[in-house]
């Protein structure tokens, strides 16, 4: 669990440095700037940051958009691109690779960070998770988690927090429904066994009549879900 790290694609340099101060004021841990489509993917495959912001008027080559486009054939993370006086043609093109969230310059940090926070939570949203290292954004406070999936054993609702019991015995309570939880998770790993409770299927060590049990903790499982839930770990 640590901090998204975020990479600028930018090729005026005074504009990339503007923003990378920005978001280190922001904690963000940022990567190597790239001002070019080249040096773009070489960064990501090198530093492999958890978002990219992309200006979209790349000069020489291949723009912002054909990076975005690649970025997007390859890796799965939120998008952002920074926009000034775009023809309507670009912004046309722009629009087709559905980045996460755009950015109008000129902006300040606090523009920055509500981009960040709509692209986050948008990828959340619809970003669909098949990479072996699987994880989930979930905001802290002020900032945005990186939480990989087998990192979680359990979620509990708290009113209107969620509770993630993690692995290494911390708690992160996140502001969200279980619902809105549950949407975010992939369905083969995680089952909602109750109003209250999400678990991890790997983690599970004892299955009862109408409870489950992750180590030493003990849940209920409602009588609906209880045999998809038998199927889920191929107890028949």
């Amino acid at each position: 669990m640590y901090q998204i790290k975020i990479g600028v694609v930018e090729d005026e340099m005074v504009i990339a440095d503007t923003i990378c101060l920005a978001l280190k004021k922001l904690g963000y841990e940022v990567s190597t700037t790239s001002p070019n489509y080249q040096r773009a993917i070489k960064m990501v495959e090198e530093e492999k940051p958890d978002l990219l912001l992309i200006d979209v008027n790349l000069g020489g080559g291949k723009d912002g958009i054909d990076l975005a486009e690649y970025i997007r054939s390859k890796y799965q993370m939120p998008l952002i691109f920074l926009t000034a006086n775009s023809d309507a043609a670009t912004v046309e093109r722009a629009k087709k690779v559905k980045p996460n969230a755009f950015l109008v310059k000129p902006f300040n940090k606090n523009d920055l960070y509500a981009a960040i926070e709509i692209a986050v939570s948008n990828f959340s949203t619809t970003g669909t998770l098949t990479n072996p290292m699987e994880f989930i954004m979930v905001k802290d406070g002020y900032d945005f988690i990186k939480v990989f999936l087998y990192e979680i054993m359990f979620i509990q609702s708290d009113q209107n927090y969620a509770v993630l019991e993690l692995k290494n015995g911390k708690k992160l309570m996140v502001r969200s429904t279980l619902g809105e939880m549950y949407e975010k998770l992939p369905h083969e790993k995680f089952r909602k066994i109750n109003r209250g409770t999400i678990i991890n299927l790997q983690y599970i060590t004892r299955i009862q009549t109408d409870k489950v049990c992750i180590g030493l903790n003990e849940f209920t499982v409602s009588r609906d879900v209880r045999e998809e839930l038998l199927n889920s770990v191929g107890v028949k």
